[in-house]
């Protein structure tokens, strides 16, 4: 019995997972695939597009084994009970790390971009604190919050990319298909395991989904509409700003904001950037927070997971900290490191789940019928 009783709506699942998508990546994804493809990084996101379609669709795979339950409880029935719990372990890690990490990446936007005398404590409390009433508030109410926050998004965001093509300067893309073979590899292995590996927090969303007949459907045209967008912002950066800027400046899209200018008198309209980034980072961050507290809360055999919420959010607050010691560090040195992981969960974990299931039935079949 699932210690879960609110649902949400179909459309709540696929706003969430659009939001969780786009995400962060709305700012920091031009400078992590053009920082090893350069001007060829649009082409290299353009055929990250169906392997991560792919790699959503086993998702979905993996998650119907048992369409009621989360990857916690699925990974419990098919690799037993201490294997199991262990590949939950390193999920929930995995939860607290990222919530921890984009909270994190909120500070030091704000502190860097917009609040330059602020204290970064202070950003990253005001952060806490709206999690934290979202989540005592429920996955239901979120999924609503998505909801109404989805059309002002959407309107921001493609207000800054058609006020921007005015300056598209094509000739920033050429010479095309120089970048060696291994750079290229490795850039489409980012575009595919950075947006599209993070969806693995859906396992824990999921099971708690009203689903239609055409969730599916659902599902894979937001996230083609998600991969869309993601590539016309690097495409934007790459042709407005020019390769070298893309690749230097972490916070691309926000600068692209600061570009528009339609007859000096439509201008300035960086805010709205950061409006839009804030509110898919903020539906992301609490799905990754609600992630960990219901799944340590189920291996732990808890009756409510609410009780969590507090402490896991000091603990957020303290790693958010800890995760690294300056932005140059994060820009630098996680990325890397950050696709391999999202490899491991988001392919290697479900690949294993699912190769195991289906021997495990083949296994019971042939038992059955000898």
């Amino acid at each position: 019995m699932s210690i879960e009783k609110e649902r949400i709506s179909t459309a709540q699942l696929v706003i969430l997972g659009l939001f969780t998508f786009i995400g962060d990546m709305a700012l920091v994804y031009p400078a992590a695939m053009t920082s090893e493809a350069h001007q060829d990084a649009w082409i290299a996101a353009l055929i990250s597009i169906p392997p991560g379609i792919a790699l959503v669709f086993l998702f979905v795979v993996v998650a119907n084994i048992s369409p009621d339950q989360n990857i916690i409880e699925i990974s419990q029935q098919v690799l037993g009970k201490w294997i199991g719990s262990a590949v939950g372990g390193y999920y929930l890690f995995f939860f607290i790390i990222a919530a921890s990490t984009y909270i994190r990446e909120i500070e030091d936007f704000m502190c860097t971009q917009i609040y330059e005398g602020t204290p970064g404590g202070v950003i990253r409390f005001m952060s806490i604190v709206l999690l934290v009433y979202g989540l005592r508030l429920g996955l239901e109410t979120v999924g609503r919050a998505a909801q109404v926050f989805f059309p002002l998004f959407a309107l921001f965001l493609v207000a800054l990319m058609v006020l921007l093509f005015p300056q598209v300067q094509l000739d920033r893309v050429y010479p095309m298909m120089t970048t060696p073979l291994p750079d290229m590899l490795h850039t489409i292995m980012i575009g595919v395991f950075y947006p599209f590996g993070e969806i693995c927090v859906f396992f824990m969303v999921y099971p708690y989904t009203r689903k239609n007949s055409k969730i599916n459907r659902d599902i894979f045209i937001a996230l083609c509409l998600g991969a869309a967008g993601l590539n016309l912002i690097l495409f934007l950066s790459l042709t407005v700003l020019g390769v070298y800027f893309s690749e230097h400046n972490f916070y691309a899209a926000y600068v692209l904001a600061q570009k528009i200018n339609i007859a000096n008198f439509l201008q300035r309209l960086e805010a709205l950037m950061a409006t839009a980034w804030i509110i898919t980072t903020y539906f992301k961050t609490a799905l990754y927070f609600y992630a960990f507290v219901l799944g340590t809360a189920q291996i732990f055999k808890l009756k409510s997971h609410r009780p969590l919420i507090f402490p896991v959010a000091f603990l957020i607050y303290g790693l958010s900290q800890l995760i690294s010691k300056d932005i140059i560090f994060y820009v630098k040195e996680i990325p890397p490191f950050w696709v391999d992981w999202n490899l491991t969960l988001s392919l290697g974990l479900p690949l294993l789940i699912l190769v195991v299931y289906k021997v495990r039935q083949r296994a019971a079949a042939s038992q059955a019928n000898p």
